[in-house]
């Protein structure tokens, strides 16, 4: 039984995680942390959390300024990380992967959980060798933080990686949006579209677990993206 500690648990994201982790036979809402939680509804900071869970996996889906923080106590505390945050900069990536270097440990980046959107970037990259022009479009609420988003600028690094172009991306903020992406490409005469919707959060939920099931897989230090425990 895997035991998980959640952080940013009664957020839109992590709600929904939370109750994945409850209702699976194989894993355990080991804790729950955020500033409204305290006593024995949860932690209200992932230190009073991981020095009292015995967690086996730390998830964090908190924001850019406190998921660097609350990453290097899980690794402090000899726990792989699953971070689902994304704005870090490569600065924080950087430190993040001398500390689960030096602790031994992995840390996962999902800048998506969404399987779909995993697969979309995946076939995206496929057809970036082939298709010269691209451009992408991502949409989100409002409330999103980060823009472009952390899944619009990893598909942009694997386009870029598997043609040697960067492609432009649009970003726009709408009420009633959950996330979704359009990578198009274009060449004479001709257009493909990739589109991942999001309709609601629990669309993240499948890939949470399998990332939580799979992370022990990993090597030392800093992976970036679903698609390294996805078959």
């Amino acid at each position: 039984m895997t035991r998980v500690l959640v952080s940013g648990a009664t957020g839109k994201l992590g709600a929904p995680i939370c109750a994945g982790i409850a209702a699976a036979a194989d894993l355990t809402l080991a804790a729950r942390v955020a500033r409204s939680l305290s006593g024995g509804d949860g932690f209200a900071t992932v230190a009073e959390a991981v020095e009292a869970a015995r967690a086996d996996v730390l998830l964090d889906v908190t924001a850019p300024t406190a998921a660097e923080p609350h990453t290097l106590a899980g690794l402090a505390a000899g726990i792989p990380v699953i971070l689902g945050t994304t704005g870090l900069g490569e600065d924080g990536a950087a430190r993040i992967d001398a500390a689960a270097r030096a602790a031994g440990l992995p840390v996962l980046q999902v800048p998506n959980f969404a399987i779909t959107a995993v697969l979309m970037m995946r076939f995206a990259a496929e057809a970036a060798k082939v298709l010269e022009q691209c451009a992408i479009i991502e949409e989100h609420n409002p409330a999103k933080v980060d823009s472009p988003s952390g899944t619009a600028l990893r598909t942009a690094d694997l386009v870029e990686q598997a043609s040697g172009r960067r492609p432009e991306i649009s970003s726009l903020r709408l009420d009633g949006v959950v996330a979704n992406q359009s990578v198009i490409f274009g060449t004479t005469a001709q257009t493909l579209e990739l589109r991942n919707v999001t309709t609601s959060r629990e669309a993240f939920v499948p890939g949470a677990l399998l990332a939580i099931r799979q992370i022990g897989t990993l090597a030392p230090g800093l992976h970036i993206g679903l698609e390294h425990v996805l078959a």
